[in-house]
């Protein structure tokens, strides 16, 4: 978020796919000697920067550095002038925030001199525009952020569904020849994760892999088998799975999340050893959700009045079928099992895939009578 410039309201970063067509826009129209391209989302950054050079003349000398590395700042001579056959230079800096602390004076005094035909394409995961020498930089350029896409709604009280990245998955995989429901896309992003890199890799092999039926796009239960087979799983995965009694899906998801990791709200690689805590919590909210709903239905209560009470949101249907299917015992059991996995790991040291082995083990037993 940054501060809006009138009544000191605030007004939140553009979304990042709106910043990089407005960049777009304005190398259409023209230009810019300085480009600043800022913010924590590489993927779009990367996209930034190579909008930038496809639009640099091929007559342009182009020299790019990287920041993190040491620089006497002799490059700044490559923007006084022109080039040897007077084409100009095209300096590009990656990783240039440490480059920008040590050399921003001498380059804020350069770039009102800075000769027609040269330019300097600068990357910085962070410009501070309230600072003087970046109020000088932009003065001779223009700078373009590009924040993370939203993984959850900005109004917490709305459904996961609204959330920007499940609408950017939705729209990237049109591109791609991907027709995904919305509910599809919160799963596509809850089971690949939220790179954007990752994503859009993901789609592609999903477009050689599922065919969407003639109306309404690929959905949830279509999508879920091809991705249980060729990505990396959840616990939102596993516990489903469990719920819908699939022993086959859940040991299936369980091997996929040790041998393939998590990633988090982050997009990172979760370290291993969270995710015994990670699954366990998540398995145990899940049963206690189910375990609260199904005591609602067996006193009288509809499936539709449990989901609303419990909290149930989205999926609803699937809160629906697990709640009729699962009694309250086995919910109880599930509840109880998990204690004794969490507390095995506490005492014994056992190894955390091997415990959620046994769990999953001694539930489906009781689930198979």
């Amino acid at each position: 978020m940054r501060a809006a410039g009138d009544g000191g309201g605030i007004v939140a970063t553009p979304n990042p796919e709106k910043e990089l067509q407005r960049l777009r826009s304005t190398l259409e129209q023209r230009r810019p000697p300085l480009i600043v391209v800022s913010g924590p989302a590489r993927f779009f950054r990367d996209a930034a920067i190579d909008a930038v050079l496809a639009s640099v003349p091929e007559t342009v000398d182009l020299r790019t550095i990287r920041g993190d590395e040491d620089s006497d700042g002799r490059e700044l001579d490559d923007l006084r002038g022109a080039a040897l056959f007077g084409s100009g230079t095209q300096l590009v800096v990656r990783r240039g925030d440490a480059w920008l602390k040590r050399h921003g004076p001498a380059l804020a005094g350069l770039l009102p001199a800075m000769r027609p035909g040269c330019g300097l394409l600068l990357e910085v995961t962070k410009l501070d525009k309230r600072t003087k020498a970046a109020k000088q930089l932009l003065k001779c350029g223009e700078a373009f952020e590009f924040r993370a896409v939203y993984t959850e709604p900005y109004d917490r009280t709305r459904s996961p569904l609204d959330a920007e990245m499940v609408g950017w998955l939705v729209d990237r995989g049109r591109a791609t020849g991907v027709r995904l429901q919305r509910e599809a896309a919160l799963l596509f992003m809850q089971t690949v994760g939220t790179d954007p890199g990752e994503c859009v890799a993901g789609l592609a092999r999903l477009a050689n892999q599922i065919e969407a039926p003639a109306r309404g796009g690929i959905g949830a239960e279509q999508l879920r088998g091809v991705l249980d087979h060729s990505f990396s799983s959840t616990p939102f995965e596993l516990a489903e799975a469990v719920l819908d009694a699939d022993q086959v899906r859940a040991q299936r998801s369980l091997e996929a999340m040790f041998r393939r990791g998590v990633r988090g709200r982050d997009g990172e690689l979760m370290d291993r050893g969270g995710l015994f805590p990670f699954i366990t919590t998540w398995l145990y909210q899940s049963f206690a959700k189910a375990y609260e709903g199904r005591f609602l239905l067996d006193r009288g209560a509809s499936a539709r009045e449990a989901a609303s009470q419990v909290g149930v949101r989205v999926f609803a249907d699937r809160y629906h079928r697990q709640i009729q299917q699962n009694p309250e015992s086995r919910l109880r059991r599930g509840l109880l099992l998990l204690h004794q996995a969490q507390r095995e790991l506490r005492l014994t040291g056992e190894d955390p895939l091997w415990l959620l082995r046994s769990f999953l083990q001694r539930y489906f037993s009781e689930v198979a009578r």
